[in-house]
């Protein structure tokens, strides 16, 4: 079976796959090859691994059956194509601990006013009561969306002695100390959080998620934490609860507007800021571009888990990360 690595592959990972992947794989990898072989290559590829396919590889695929790839999120593919042309899609949730740390590290320094006390003694000021900490100990947190990245969450938090929530589609759930709450219960819950933990997937109904009537029920002490998708809050909703202090803070990894091109000598354009409304104007947000994947988190975990996936599609075996095209997830 043809498998075409659209993503870039080191010399080390190569020779991993070469050992672990189904003998009758027959590999191909995409940034080796020129012009004239990428489009035979995309043509004959039974499976991909990696990479977005754009509008100009749609066209060209002709015996795609199954796309492997290495993150979590959708927004960037063409789920209509994969439906109408029977492609399975699976995605991978390896990185779900480092978004998680991530993620708590941005709780931490939100809570920990930590911004804001640096700036301080950067103008020599010791005014150490101006800015006080939150402790985490014994506060409520309410996890919107309960998988692999809130779980990997939770275990951060487990030292100091929270009570948990979390909202999902259904309460069918043996979690023993998370008290669950369907979707059209979300408010009850929201009232009672100190923290809120978003790690939703953005989609067709997760969008808005918390809008203004969830912000309007939010403690003035609540704190947010988004690593889901930018999409699932409401821009304006939160810039206003956020300037007109009715929630204490935010801290933010997903956004609404990107450059075309990242990075520090490619960006396009300059300057680009993550909102129509200028949440780098707000003193209690902490502001992060979107780079919680971006550690030193060892590559070859992501191969660990997408190649045995490869060798179920291939041997007929159920696959795991199966998306749901119909729920966008």
């Amino acid at each position: 079976m043809k498998v075409l690595f659209m993503t870039n592959v080191k010399e080390e990972e190569k020779e991993i796959t070469k050992k672990t992947i189904d003998s009758s794989a027959l590999l191909t990898y995409y940034s080796e090859l020129d012009d004239e072989e990428k489009n035979k290559a995309l043509q004959t590829a039974e499976i991909i691994v990696g990479g977005r396919l754009t509008d100009e590889h749609l066209a060209t695929v002709k015996d795609l059956k199954f796309h492997q790839i290495l993150g979590t999120g959708l927004n960037r593919h063409k789920l209509s194509f994969y439906k109408e042309n029977n492609i399975m899609l699976c995605n991978n949730h390896s990185h779900a601990p480092i978004i998680a740390e991530h993620g708590f590290s941005l709780l931490n320094a939100a809570t920990k006013e930590l911004d804001r006390n640096d700036k301080l003694l950067r103008e020599g000021s010791w005014d150490y009561r101006k800015f006080q900490s939150v402790t985490l100990f014994d506060k409520t947190m309410l996890f919107l969306g309960y998988g692999e990245i809130a779980k990997q969450f939770k275990k951060m938090c487990e030292p100091f002695n929270m009570k948990y929530l979390a909202i999902k589609r259904s309460k069918d759930s043996t979690v023993e100390d998370v008290e669950f709450f369907t979707v059209e219960e979300k408010l009850e819950a929201i009232k009672q959080a100190d923290f809120i933990f978003n790690s939703l997937p953005g989609t067709t109904k997760t969008e808005n998620f918390l809008d203004q009537k969830e912000f309007a029920a939010m403690k003035s002490s609540a704190i947010i934490v988004n690593v889901g998708r930018g999409i699932t809050i409401n821009a304006e909703a939160m810039f206003n609860a956020l300037k007109d202090k009715k929630i204490k803070a935010a801290a933010i990894d997903v956004w609404y507007n990107y450059p075309q091109r990242r990075g520090s000598d490619e960006q396009e354009p300059v300057p680009c800021y993550p909102s129509d409304f200028p949440f780098q104007e707000l003193d209690n947000i902490i502001m992060s571009a979107h780079r919680a994947w971006n550690t030193d988190f060892p590559r070859r975990y992501f191969l660990d888990a997408v190649i045995p996936n490869i060798n179920r599609f291939i041997r007929g075996e159920e696959l795991k990360n199966m998306v749901n095209l119909d729920e966008e997830y």
